[in-house]
C-alpha cells in the first residue's frame, strides 16, 4: 500500500507555514529576485560537509557538469578521470564514458566496480558480423575499435575509477532519463539505446522500455542498498535530476511531453526515497535551470546543455548551503569562480545592476581579470555611468593580461559619447602598441567616416 509523503496535523502544517520564508511562490512585486535572471530555489540540507571531504558524482553528462563545478570550486571529486589510456582518449573527452542515463545503467556500473564476479566480461560486447568494431552499449558508444582484449582492459580501468564510490565521503547521483533499452539476452538494462545494425542481426534481443515510477523508486534502493553495503563510511548523498531534455524520443507522442514525463516521475520518486532515507538530500539543480530565463540558462540558445555558468551558480549554492566553512575550500579559487559565473550570467540577462553588485563580493579579483574589468565597464556603460567605465577601461588595458580589448572598448565608448579627438588619440595609441589590428582600426575609421 502506497504512503503520503509527509503526513502531520494540521496545526504543525499551519506553524511550518508560519515559519517558512520560501513559502509563497515569487510574483513581480514581491521574490522576483528569487526567479530573474536566474532561478534561486532552497534545498533543506539534513547533513554537513567538512570542507576537505570528497566528492563522487554519477550520473548524466550533467553530472559531468557537477563535477566540473565542484573542482573549479576546489573541492575534491574521486569520480573524474581524465586518464584512461588509448580508449579513453579516443571519445575526446574522457569523462563521457561515465554518463549514464538511467537509474538501472548507474546502479549496474556500481555493482560491477564493487561487486567484481557480477561484470558480464567479453558478453558485454556487441559485435555485427563483418563490422571491425564492437559495441559496449553501457558505456555509451557505439563503436570501439579495438581488440576484445584491450576493451576488457580497458573496462578494469574504467571500474577501478567508479570503485572510488566506497571511499567517497557524499555521493552525488544525477538521474537523467526513463526512456531505457533492455537486453533480453544478459537480463539487464543498457545505457543507450543499441545501434540499428544490431537491432536487425537480433531483432528479438532489445527491448525499449519506459521506466515507471516504481521502477525509478526501486532503482534508488537498490543503489543505497549496494553502496550501504561496500562502504565503511556513513552513506550522504546528494540526488538531483538531470535538466537536460531528451534530444529525442522513441515514445508515439511530443518529446515535449515525452520529457516532461520523464522528468517528472524521477522528481518524484526522488522524494519518496528520501521519505525513507537518512542523510539522503534532494538538491534542486533542475528548478534552477527549468525556472530559469533561458536566455541566460542554457548555452549558445540550445535548449539542452545548461550553461557552464549556471552549473557554477548552482554548486556554489550547494557550498553554501552544505559546506561546515565554505571560506576555507580554496578560498578565493571558489569565490572568484562564483564571482565571474554570476557577472556573465547577470550581464547575459541584461542586468547591469546585478553585474555590478556581483563585482562588490571579489572585487581584487575582479581588478585583476580584463574580461571581467570589460564586463563590468559596459555594464556601468548601461547605467549611463560613462565616467565609471573609462576608470575601468583604462585600468584594465594597463593589466599584463590586456591584448587590446580594453583601448578598443575605450575607442568605442569616446566615439558613442561624441570624444571624436579622444577616439583619435587612442587610434593612434592603438597602432603603436597593436600594429597586426589594423583590421579593427580600418573598420573604425570607415564606420566613422573618420578618414
Amino acid at each position: 500500500m502506497s504512503r503520503n509523503i509527509e503526513q502531520v496535523s494540521a496545526k504543525e502544517a499551519y506553524e511550518r507555514a508560519k515559519s517558512n520564508p520560501q513559502r509563497r511562490y515569487p510574483s513581480p512585486n514581491l521574490g522576483a529576485n528569487r526567479l530573474r535572471p536566474t532561478a534561486t530555489p532552497i534545498g533543506r540540507p539534513s547533513f554537513q560537509i567538512s570542507p576537505d571531504e570528497s566528492f563522487f558524482t554519477i550520473g548524466s553528462c550533467f553530472a559531468r557538469s557537477l563535477e566540473v563545478a565542484l573542482i573549479n570550486a576546489g573541492m575534491q571529486v574521486t569520480s573524474h578521470e581524465v586518464d584512461l589510456g588509448i580508449i579513453g582518449d579516443s571519445r575526446g573527452f574522457t569523462p563521457n564514458f561515465f554518463n549514464k542515463y538511467s537509474v538501472h545503467s548507474i546502479y549496474n556500473d556500481l555493482k560491477w566496480a564493487l561487486e567484481r564476479e557480477t561484470f558480464p566480461g567479453a558478453d558485454i560486447l556487441y559485435h555485427v558480423e563483418g563490422k571491425s568494431w564492437y559495441a559496449d552499449l553501457q558505456l555509451g558508444l557505439a563503436k570501439l575499435e579495438f581488440s576484445v582484449e584491450a576493451i576488457l582492459a580497458f573496462r578494469t580501468q574504467y571500474l577501478d575509477v567508479l570503485a572510488r564510490v566506497a571511499d567517497a565521503d557524499v555521493v552525488v547521483v544525477t538521474l537523467g532519463y526513463v526512456e531505457t533499452w533492455f537486453d533480453t539476452k544478459l537480463g539487464i538494462y543498457i545505457n543507450t539505446s543499441p545501434p540499428l545494425a544490431l537491432v536487425n542481426a537480433e531483432p528479438d534481443r532489445f527491448e525499449f522500455r519506459v521506466l515507471s515510477y516504481e521502477d525509478v523508486l526501486s532503482g534508488l534502493h537498490d543503489i543505497r542498498e549496494l553502496l550501504e553495503k561496500h562502504r565503511t563510511k556513513p552513506l550522504r548523498m546528494l540526488l538531483t535530476v538531470s535538466p537536460v531534455p531528451l534530444l529525442s524520443t522513441f515514445r508515439d507522442m511530443d518529446v515535449l511531453v515525452a520529457n516532461t514525463y520523464s522528468k517528472s516521475v524521477q522528481r518524484a520518486a526522488i522524494d519518496a526515497f528520501i521519505r525513507d532515507s537518512d542523510n539522503i538530500d534532494y538538491f534542486p539543480s533542475y528548478e534552477f535551470v527549468m525556472l530559469s530565463n533561458p536566455d541566460v540558462a542554457w548555452q549558445d540558445d540550445d535548449f539542452r546543455h545548461v550553461s557552464p555558468d549556471l552549473v557554477a551558480s548552482i554548486m556554489a549554492n550547494v557550498i553554501d548551503q552544505y559546506i561546515t566553512d565554505p571560506t576555507n575550500i580554496d578560498g578565493e579559487q571558489s569565490i572568484g569562480h562564483n564571482v565571474a559565473a554570476t557577472m556573465r550570467l547577470s550581464a547575459k540577462a541584461k542586468d547591469y545592476h546585478g553585474v555590478i553588485t556581483a563585482a562588490e563580493g571579489a572585487p581584487d579579483l575582479v581588478t585583476r581579470s580584463t574580461d571581467l574589468m570589460l564586463l563590468l565597464a559596459q555594464a556601468h556603460v548601461q547605467i549611463g555611468d560613462t565616467g565609471t567605465a573609462i576608470d575601468l577601461l583604462v585600468d584594465a588595458d594597463n593589466l599584463p593580461t590586456s591584448k587590446g580589448g580594453p583601448l578598443e572598448a575605450l575607442i568605442n565608448l569616446a566615439l558613442d559619447v561624441g570624444e571624436i579627438e579622444v577616439a583619435r588619440h587612442y587610434l593612434k595609441e592603438h597602432e603603436q602598441r597593436y600594429p597586426k589590428r589594423a583590421g579593427f582600426r580600418n573598420r573604425t575609421l570607415r564606420a566613422n567616416n573618420l578618414g
